[in-house]
């Protein structure tokens, strides 16, 4: 009898709790605007909220929409916005101005129009080169930054590296990358839905910004916290493996990983630790890189409240 009391209650206590992040997302539906920053009109959600500002910034060819169900977790404590770069979503998509010091110069001048002049910087994936040039030319504009697997040093070399994965195929984005490099075989790779001429321009164009921006956090001034999926992996990650993969392709690619992958994987993690001493890092071992969605959502939101409200 008491188990089963201990199970109900444990039940609606679940509910209980899925039912107020509803309700929080519902109350914290993003508002939308539009700010001209450095000539081009860009898109923004603002969550609401009181207090110091956070800006979320996404992604690859992500919109401030990636963060809707995770923003909100913030507005109790803090003024939650996201801002969606030039060329993406609803943002204006001009035909040049991807390098990363002109995107770093459209965040200053939006937080200029909007009379933000400090701010808590959290960006995913690519957003982390973002952070890291912001955060050495504006110091004294940011209060801390929280890199969402995105503080990793995206040189060729490593991308060349990362292509003799067994499980490697073919597909969208290794073309795009492939052609940002400049590869002629890159057009040995057939896409079926090609985006349109100047969509994949814009691409290739912001995958160039990334091959060719190198971090360097002995500048970063400000408190930073790196969260890293994958890296704390003895073995090769289960959810890169294809569906189908069998007995030989998962011989092949735990091969890889402990001969090449791991180590390309870690060497980001040991630069952040060497240039950052003071930097915090927390490893999330077979993590996917959306880790602010799905099992790793809560576990994250936690630690970066607690790391914010420090």
């Amino acid at each position: 009898m008491r188990l089963a009391i201990l199970f109900l209650v444990t039940l609606c206590l679940s509910e209980t709790r899925a039912a107020a992040k509803a309700l929080l997302a519902s109350m914290h539906a993003a508002k939308s605007g539009f700010v001209t920053a450095n000539g081009v009109k860009l898109h923004y959600l603002d969550w609401g909220g009181r207090g110091d500002t956070i800006l979320f910034l996404p992604g690859f060819n992500d919109t401030a929409h990636v963060y809707d169900k995770f923003a909100p977790q913030f507005t109790d404590r803090f003024h939650v916005i996201g801002l969606t770069r030039r060329g993406v979503g609803e943002s204006e998509k001009p035909a040049g101005g991807y390098d990363t010091s002109t995107r770093v110069e459209d965040i200053r001048q939006f937080l200029d129009a909007l009379g933000i002049s400090k701010v808590s910087l959290i960006g995913h994936s690519m957003a982390g080169d973002e952070l890291t040039f912001f955060a050495t030319r504006y110091p004294d504009r940011v209060a801390k930054l929280v890199y969402l697997d995105a503080a990793y040093d995206r040189t060729p070399e490593g991308y060349l590296a990362g292509l003799s994965d067994p499980t490697n195929q073919p597909d969208t984005m290794q073309r795009m990358r492939m052609e940002a490099l400049g590869m002629p075989e890159a057009s040995d790779i057939r896409v079926e839905k090609m985006p349109p001429a100047k969509e994949w321009a814009v691409r290739v164009a912001t995958h160039k910004a990334v091959f060719a921006f190198r971090p360097d956090y002995t500048k970063v001034q400000a408190p930073a916290l790196a969260f890293y999926a994958v890296t704390a992996n003895q073995h090769y990650p289960s959810h890169w493996l294809p569906d189908d993969a069998d007995a030989s392709v998962r011989t092949k690619a735990e091969a890889w990983w402990q001969e090449k992958g791991r180590a390309l994987m870690r060497e980001p993690v040991e630069q952040f630790r060497r240039e950052i001493p003071q930097g915090e890092i927390v490893e999330l071992d077979d993590a996917k890189h959306y880790l602010f969605t799905g099992d790793t959502a809560e576990q994250v939101a936690a630690k970066i409240r607690e790391f914010l409200l420090r």
